[in-house]
């Protein structure tokens, strides 16, 4: 009598059987797992819009009025006729990069040494987790760190403020109907804005959304958005001319080549064209809409399924329009 058994492995079906199964539970679980993730970045997203509050907060606290939204070509100002610089210069004091700031040449374009090597240093406060990792891109004409902060530039278009104008009828790029006017904005070119002139309520203002990094295409064309050091027209701020994540294509202007100022055609980037007068939408990569940053310093998550006369309303600090707080 054979007193050895032969011992009995798994058969092939058997272990497709198990590796089926276990395909199935990582199936299930990956979202969870991403959910999770997500999670976790938006919430660093979050603190990074306070600490973003906090600075301009202390800012006006100290200078008696939230920073210059740009100052550049095409402005006028006194004693330094070269200078251009964006709100981000200006708050780096207040976001604890005091070293940065120091190392700053206000006699100096923000494209020239030194300044150059202050644009260049990563900051990740400026950068929500969700986006692609663009802090900056060496492989350019204009290696510049980016960011996801846009301040508020108004409803309607980048030279909206020097204007006076909004868009009217029927504007060709975007398909939207109806004349829309400027009703005021936080940030504008030149000129600052102090609390008082908040009348809609800080807490019914917007005072910084979410953009997102747009990274070079492939043919090398530059994406001004998320550019924050840089004074052109759509860099550093965002219009709430179209609403959150919007499918409307942004309008980035163009260089002398009559290249736009966006990688079009990139999957990566949101969807963008060439032309005047130039806009771009609050953006980010979370689903369903954007972070942002109202002006009595809360941060609030807005969908893209938003009311857009509300969230254009919400654009404007002295508009008068009555919002309620239960429409976003």
């Amino acid at each position: 009598m054979n007193r050895f058994r032969k011992k009995r492995g798994f058969t092939l079906i058997e272990l497709l059987v198990v590796i089926a199964i276990i395909a199935v539970l990582i199936a299930l679980l990956l979202p969870a797992v991403q959910a999770a993730r997500e999670a976790a970045r938006r919430t660093q997203c979050v603190n990074n819009f306070k600490q973003l509050g906090l600075g301009m907060h202390n800012y006006h606290d100290a200078l008696g009025s939230f920073p210059i939204g740009r100052m550049g070509s095409g402005y006028s100002y006194p004693n330094q006729p070269g200078q251009r610089r964006t709100w981000a210069f200006s708050v780096l004091p207040f976001l604890e990069q005091g070293n940065l700031f120091n190392a700053i040449n206000f006699s100096r374009q923000f494209y020239e040494s030194p300044n150059t090597t202050v644009i260049r240093t990563p900051i990740k406060m400026f950068q929500c987790p969700s986006d692609f990792p663009t802090i900056q891109e060496p492989d350019t004409p204009y290696p510049r760190g980016k960011g996801n902060f846009g301040v508020n530039w108004g409803n309607t278009h980048f030279f909206q403020a020097e204007t006076g104008q909004g868009i009217e009828s029927v504007n060709p790029m975007t398909g939207l109907a109806g004349s829309v006017l400027f009703a005021g904005a936080p940030f504008k070119g030149n000129v600052a804005s102090i609390l008082s002139e908040f009348i809609d309520g800080t807490s019914n203002t917007l005072l910084v959304a979410e953009v997102i990094m747009g990274p070079n295409s492939a043919g090398g064309m530059y994406d001004h958005r998320g550019d924050v050091f840089n004074d052109d027209r759509n860099c550093t701020m965002f219009m709430a001319y179209t609403p959150p994540n919007s499918k409307i294509s942004d309008v980035m202007g163009g260089n002398a080549k009559g290249q736009p100022w966006c990688s079009v055609g990139d999957s990566r980037t949101p969807p963008c064209t060439g032309g005047y007068p130039t806009f771009n939408a609050a953006r980010s990569r979370h689903p369903g809409g954007v972070n942002a940053l109202l002006a009595d310093g809360s941060v609030k998550f807005f969908k893209d399924t938003i009311n857009l006369a509300v969230w254009r309303s919400l654009s404007s600090p002295g508009g008068g329009e009555v919002v309620s707080s239960d429409s976003y």
